[in-house]
């Protein structure tokens, strides 16, 4: 049974009604939204600048859920929670700190204090969340989701995440060009041994009760090509992809999205040019009446065949 094959009847097993009813899916939106910011190779993310647009649109089309931004860098402004506060810094591939976590701190170790956050805030409370997270954001969720599901004996017992949107994420390598000689970029390189980790243990990871997974990239992102960040090989071929997510969004030249774009492109329009996939047909189609980035992040927190 292949990796796609495997995924896919997981999908099949959550989306089909065989868990328990305390788990049934929530198509609503009203659960609290964790934003998870991307790589700033002087250790500094404005939370504000990242995710203002995102949020301002999200309550405009009906979100009423808290939202929270996380700062994870020494230098990050204007975010709601810091992920450093949860867990310890000793712990879990600690490395790269200077006062707090630099582009030189491990993405594992991220991953370990984010999924502390989610645990305390949100999980220990029996609360779901869905995640938006952008570019090397994206690897920390995965990463998080995936030790916790592997009960690994510094991460929590839990996590209800019940989707994860990422936006321009490396996961099959980021541009060759995009390596700067800081330990962060150096993972994200494509055939890292921390990506080829995930690609082994953390294909289509879920939380508790499933985590319906959406993947976006762009042809015209500077800093990640289309096929890795949506999760597939140039090809689309389905026995290639670099992670299993259920929804896969290939933005086409025509739309002109680079790797900023998808966080603040909040158009309501329906006239994207893409290429698709949904797990649950199998299949690739081209689609010339699509969503925008904004607008598919906020139907993929809220539905599950989005």
């Amino acid at each position: 049974m292949t990796r796609r094959t495997a995924a896919l009847l997981l999908a099949l097993v959550v989306t089909g009604g065989l868990v328990g009813s305390a788990e049934a899916r929530t198509n609503d939106r009203k659960k609290p939204i964790v934003f998870v910011h991307g790589l700033s190779r002087d250790s500094a993310s404005n939370c504000a600048s990242t995710w203002n647009d995102m949020k301002r649109k999200f309550r405009d089309w009906g979100h009423t859920g808290s939202f929270t931004t996380v700062a994870y860098y020494k230098g990050d402004t204007n975010c709601s929670h810091w992920i450093s506060h949860h867990g310890r810094h000793s712990r879990h591939h600690a490395s790269g700190h200077d006062g707090n976590h630099t582009a030189d701190t491990s993405i594992r170790h991220l991953g370990y204090h984010l999924a502390w956050t989610i645990w305390n805030h949100h999980s220990r409370h029996g609360r779901k969340v869905d995640v938006v997270a952008h570019s090397m954001g994206g690897l920390v969720t995965r990463y998080a989701l995936a030790q916790v599901q592997r009960a690994h004996r510094h991460f929590p017992r839990r996590l209800l995440v019940e989707d994860v949107v990422t936006l321009g994420t490396p996961h099959g390598g980021s541009r060759w060009f995009a390596v700067c000689g800081r330990l962060q970029c150096g993972q994200m390189r494509a055939g890292s041994d921390f990506l080829v980790w995930l690609e082994r243990n953390a294909w289509e990871p879920d939380g508790k009760g499933g985590t319906d997974w959406s993947t976006l990239g762009s042809d015209d992102d500077n800093w990640v090509a289309a096929d890795r960040a949506s999760g597939t090989a140039r090809d689309r071929d389905p026995e290639h992809d670099y992670i299993g997510s259920c929804h896969k969004v290939w933005y086409l030249p025509s739309n002109d999205i680079e790797h900023g774009d998808f966080l603040h492109d909040t158009s309501k329009r329906i006239s994207a040019d893409v290429y698709r996939l949904n797990c649950r047909s199998g299949s690739w189609v081209e689609d010339l009446t699509s969503h925008w980035p904004v607008r598919r992040a906020d139907l993929a927190v809220t539905f599950g065949n989005r």
